[in-house]
């Protein structure tokens, strides 16, 4: 269901008689029952693209096997755009993903970022393209906006002239058999002592082709390919600063495959990441998930996925038992998948009610009881809504699905619903300014090349306290010893340790900042 004069993207899976799948998108014919409703694409780079045109029901075509799909059209209209992330700190010469969120007033929302029209208010300091990606291009603070159906959303980006110092390469010095995959990262360490993700920034190469490739494609940067037994450094480098690792082939070969979770059960419709992990003859081990098949033995049951991004997900389709197997190199790991009858009873959202200053966020997350007794997290599977977009803001973005950011003073509704089931849970939105953070651990020791997670703990004038890991600013003063992940990394609060010698750990948020000392040993 959408609104009229949006779009919608449309993708087609192929099942297979050996219950593979496949993502045949830009292969099918795509057609509408009814152009007066929906058009869809079959132009290249946009097929399965489908903009409403009117009011009522249409039915979405994929044909090559068959599939079909019935998209309505509401009446619902535009009220605003939420661009996030929201006032974002990112340093001169950099990129950041913007996000835009359409908000109808039926309370859906709409992942707009690639049809928005995108600015800045000023280009000298920013420049941003199409699809929502900002570039620093001169110290100060612009509006980045983005446009749709005649409403505009908008954020302020601020351009550090901090410089980039060092480049992290991620994992420190990994082993891999012959014939496997390493997806490497780069974190980049500023003059400022922030810290921000580079991987698709930096330029990969190893110094023997023989013996490791790493790829430098749009969506696979740092994907490392282990050719042949050796030693290759591989290397990320940006502008006059590179960043290395030692990527170490063996000769091992695969021994077994285990499949996780073991044996899971599940109600129809919910789906399960799969993971596939490979055991070799030197007993090291290694996450194969996206390099084997998948199949599932009954597809009429439960299906997984081989498609790029999701490999490994299973879905349960109908009640019965299927067994899903991950297969590399002649070597088969298997378990069994029992997809249940079992009946949605309620939802419970967590936390039931909220209190949250304004400006910040906070995670929700939902739990669906159901007919056999069983729980299961619907987080992700929920569809997410706020009584008032502009007083708290939910998300059902991936990854972020309940992320409930408060933008105003006042009280909402925060629905969760599923199979005709719902939940809701009361927010509300304070003045409260924050008072305090407090870091944890204080003062902790690390050996060079091991990592330590720290939380910051909010308290605000209200004397409410909330966990603050994932949106304060976290900077190490010398990341040549420690490097810290920042907001918007995977892993925000996590340190890495470099090399011996001591660093100060800071955590910043609204003007607030609390100090601690990391101390790396010069023992392993």
């Amino acid at each position: 269901m959408i609104a009229n004069g949006t779009s919608l993207q449309f993708t087609a899976t192929g099942i297979y008689s050996d219950s593979t799948t496949q993502d045949i998108t830009n292969q099918v014919t795509w057609s509408s029952d009814d152009l007066a409703v929906v058009t869809i694409s079959n132009a290249a780079s946009s097929e399965g693209l489908a903009t409403s045109e009117g009011e009522g029901f249409a039915i979405i075509e994929a044909t090559m096997i068959f599939g079909d799909a019935i998209i309505e059209v509401t009446a619902a209209e535009i009220t605003s755009v939420d661009v996030t992330p929201i006032n974002p700190v990112a340093a001169d010469g950099t990129t950041l993903q913007f996000t835009a969120t359409a908000i109808f007033s039926d309370a859906s929302t709409q992942d707009v970022t690639d049809v928005a029209s995108w600015s800045t208010d000023d280009g000298a300091i920013a420049s941003i393209d199409v699809h929502g990606e900002a570039t620093g291009e001169d110290p100060g603070a612009t509006l980045v906006s983005a446009s749709h159906l005649g409403t505009t959303g908008s954020t302020t980006l601020t351009v550090t002239q901090a410089t980039l110092v060092s480049i992290t390469v991620s994992p420190l010095t990994p082993s891999a058999a012959r014939g496997t995959q390493v997806p490497f990262s780069a974190n980049g360490a500023y003059t400022d002592g922030s810290t921000q993700d580079i991987t698709n920034q930096v330029t990969w190469a190893s110094d023997d082709t023989n013996i490791a490739t790493v790829s430098n494609a749009a969506g696979t940067d740092g994907l490392a390919d282990a050719v042949n037994v050796g030693t290759a450094t591989i290397d990320a480098t940006l502008g006059s600063v590179m960043g290395s690792t030692t990527l170490t082939v063996t000769a091992a070969t695969l021994v077994s495959i285990a499949v996780t979770p073991v044996n899971p059960s599940l109600p129809d419709g919910l789906t399960v990441q799969f993971t596939a992990t490979g055991t070799y003859t030197d007993s090291s081990e290694q996450d194969l998930t996206s390099q084997v098949t998948w199949a599932s033995d009954r597809g009429s049951v439960a299906r997984v996925s081989n498609v790029e991004g999701s490999e490994g997900l299973g879905t349960a389709v109908d009640p019965g038992v299927a067994t899903i197997s991950a297969t590399l190199d002649r070597i088969t790991g298997e378990t069994d998948f029992t997809v249940t009858s079992a009946q949605l009873v309620s939802i419970a959202i967590t936390p039931a009610t909220s209190s949250i200053a304004k400006g910040f966020a906070e995670q929700l997350t939902a739990t669906g009881t159901y007919t056999d007794g069983s729980e299961q997290d619907l987080t992700s599977s929920a569809t997410w809504t706020s009584s008032e977009m502009t007083t708290a803001f939910v998300s059902n973005s991936a990854g972020s699905e309940g992320l409930t950011t408060a933008l105003s003073e006042g009280t909402v509704t925060i629905t969760a619903s599923f199979d005709s089931v719902d939940a809701t849970s009361s927010f509300t939105v304070t003045a409260a300014t924050l008072v305090s953070i407090a870091i944890t651990p204080e003062r902790p020791v690390a050996a060079p090349l091991t990592t330590v997670q720290f939380t910051a703990m909010g308290t605000f004038s209200d004397s409410s306290s909330q966990d603050l890991t994932t949106q304060v600013s976290w900077t190490s003063s010398d990341p040549t010893v420690a490097i810290i992940f920042s907001v918007g990394s995977p892993q925000p609060g996590l340190a890495t340790a470099a090399a011996p010698g001591n660093t100060t750990i800071t955590a910043t948020l609204s003007s607030v900042s609390v100090d601690t000392s990391m101390r790396v040993s010069s023992n392993p």
